[in-house]
């Protein structure tokens, strides 16, 4: 599976999953509205400045080591830690707006495949 980097910060970094050649995650940034970008860069330098937030309202764990990052325009956008490839860093998957239980365990299957992917064959690309 192919990452590339998105952001680094001082504590934290946030990379992104590649998959077909496109960066899902960076295309759904790119479709965000003013105010939504506004509150997801207000998480994301969070994130770069102190690692993730513990306040589960912005960051929650679904288990299965899969989390998601929240914000209160109803961006979603989930991750997992980078692990023992790279330290302090989040890959991000992929979001989506706010959706009911159903539509949230959907993603997160999505984005289990990937980290298993992930877990088996970690490559960083810049793209």
């Amino acid at each position: 599976m192919l990452v590339t980097e998105l952001y680094t910060g001082p504590r934290y970094n946030l990379y992104a999953m590649v998959i077909n050649n496109s960066c899902i995650v960076q295309a759904y940034i790119d479709s965000l509205e003013e105010k939504q970008l506004t509150q997801l860069f207000s998480l994301f330098n969070r994130i770069l400045e102190h690692g993730p937030p513990t306040n589960d309202r912005k960051f929650k764990n679904l288990g299965d080591n899969i989390y998601e990052l929240k914000t209160y325009s109803g961006v979603r956008i989930l991750c997992f830690f980078g692990g023992s490839f790279l330290r302090n860093t989040l890959i991000l998957t992929h979001g989506f707006d706010k959706g009911g239980d159903k539509q949230l365990r959907r993603e997160k299957e999505k984005a289990i495949a990937w980290l298993e992917d992930y877990s088996e064959n970690a490559e960083i690309v810049e793209i």
